[in-house]
């Protein structure tokens, strides 16, 4: 069970409200895909973010993105427009908005990316060639955890009503160096900024899919090709989580280089789980 610390001057009874809802909330089947994005303007902050809190969270790590960039952006295929556009790995296009909260952007999220930037970086420079018994689980941590994100990264509503909760009238800037320092908490009312019942869920659901992929996964093998690129979907689906252009982590598999036509079709695979998008280096390198 997730440690969580939640502000509740009048004792535990907004805890009991929270665990309730978020129990119920991770119990619920995961969804195959995303549903269509929303865009529903998110929560915004005060005016210049003084508590600098996440707005723009990425789905996929950015600094995994950030390999695949060239002169600072990469090639992305819009799937609703059918067009190709250069776009930054900053963009706001691979971003949830505010779809969880700090506590998890900057908690276990953080500490998930850390561990598999330390295990995958000597291997994308070459001073390792596979990932280890030992390394495995932090790279089953990190499907799970891009995974979720990516059929979560949208809110179907802004705040959620507890049951039975009375809460503790709180300003934007007590609630925002609450949201900073990692606690939870209820406005007048009892209602709850969703983002932070979803982060609380997400944590559940990673930890679940981790644990399957720990018994159902028997090693991640570091593939190549012989020519070509590989793209990365806005949704995985397929147990492929590539590292850069040419370097890809691949379930059950063994280490090793394959062929042009395999890498078309796991491409093609990938791009098929896509819902609005996927990107590459350079398309144009990209067999489908």
């Amino acid at each position: 069970m997730p440690v969580i610390r939640i502000f509740d001057p009048k004792g535990p009874h907004i805890a009991a409200a929270v665990m309730a809802v978020t129990l119920s909330k991770a119990a619920e089947p995961v969804e195959a895909s995303p549903k269509s994005p929303k865009r529903d303007r998110a929560e915004r902050t005060r005016p210049n973010n003084p508590s600098r809190l996440t707005v723009n969270q990425h789905v996929f790590p950015l600094k995994t993105m950030e390999r695949f960039a060239r002169d600072g952006c990469v090639s992305v295929h819009i799937l609703a427009r059918h067009e190709v556009r250069s776009v930054k790995p900053s963009n706001a296009l691979f971003c949830a908005r505010r779809a969880w909260d700090q506590r998890a952007e900057s908690g276990y999220m953080k500490q998930i990316e850390d561990r598999f930037q330390a295990i995958v970086t000597p291997i994308v420079a070459k001073q390792a060639g596979e990932v280890t018994a030992e390394q495995k689980g932090a790279i089953d941590k990190m499907y799970a955890l891009w995974y979720m994100r990516a059929r979560y990264r949208e809110l179907d509503e802004q705040e959620v009503q507890l049951r039975e909760v009375d809460a503790h009238l709180l300003t934007k800037e007590q609630e925002e160096n609450l949201e900073k320092n990692g606690y939870m908490f209820a406005r007048g009312g009892g209602k709850m900024p969703t983002r932070q019942l979803n982060g609380l869920a997400l944590e559940m659901r990673i930890n679940k899919y981790a644990l399957q992929l720990a018994t159902g996964v028997t090693r991640w093998g570091v593939i190549s090709p012989q020519s070509g690129e590989f793209i990365v979907p806005d949704v995985p689906l397929h147990t492929v989580l590539p590292l850069a252009p040419t370097l890809a982590l691949v379930a059950s598999a063994p280490d090793g280089v394959i062929v042009e036509q395999n890498l078309a079709e796991v491409n093609q695979a990938m791009r098929v789980a896509s819902r609005e998008y996927f990107f590459a280096r350079d398309l144009s390198k990209c067999p489908m």
